[in-house]
């Protein structure tokens, strides 16, 4: 993918975007799983996650998100789970997500203990690890993305933004299945359950309560 690929789809999206600043913009996700107001967080230009993302844009990107998180909670009276799935380097099983930076913003649900006790259930063989730090933005992420390494990455309800290093394979859509056995829904694939419907919604709640640049 290179950055004309991105800018198409930016264009392609277009028709749902609730918000854009100069390197990012926002979109209601495909495959909601019924929750209304779960959005997508998208840089405009091609990088594989946001440990990636220059660190000129780190003031942009918590500006932005800053702002999600007080319209969600304008809009629904909730509290959100923000997270990132971030860039598979360096694994020997090949990722089947988006390859292209984005965080996950979900209203009304926090998966960080259901992670916390799977990660310790996976360190199945010897020599396996998962390192979780609390962390402040990106610029750890950044440290690992330019290390070779990937990562997960959670902003929790209560504000604590973790990162976690890890030398195992996990899953596809890793936290969405965690989400939607939270909320006790079996369609975590958003290709194979597109949930246009709350899309639509979300889309409707937020038109044009966001800030554009």
């Amino acid at each position: 993918m290179n950055r004309s690929c991105c800018r198409i789809g930016l264009e392609r999206n277009r028709y749902r975007l609730v918000c854009e600043t100069p390197n990012f913009f926002v979109i209601p996700t495909l495959g909601s799983m019924g929750i209304e107001g779960y959005l997508l967080i998208i840089t405009r230009e091609h990088h594989l996650g946001f440990g990636m993302i220059p660190q000129s844009q780190h003031s942009e990107i918590n500006e932005l998100i800053s702002e999600i998180k007080r319209r969600i909670n304008d809009e629904y009276g909730k509290s959100c789970l923000i997270f990132e799935h971030g860039p598979r380097i360096g694994e020997t099983e090949p990722g089947k997500s988006i390859d292209h930076a984005h965080l996950h913003v979900v209203p009304g649900v926090d998966i960080v203990n259901e992670w916390g006790a799977d990660m310790m259930h996976r360190l199945g063989s010897k020599g396996q690890f998962y390192r979780v730090d609390r962390v402040e933005g990106f610029e750890r992420a950044a440290d690992l993305c330019s290390r070779g390494s990937s990562y997960l990455y959670v902003d929790s309800p209560v504000g604590m933004q973790l990162l976690s290093e890890q030398n195992f394979h996990r899953p596809s859509q890793y936290f969405r299945t965690m989400v939607a056995h939270q909320v006790g829904v079996r369609g975590w694939n958003w290709k194979e359950n597109p949930d246009t419907e709350t899309l639509d919604r979300t889309f409707e709640r937020f038109q044009g309560k966001f800030f554009r640049s």
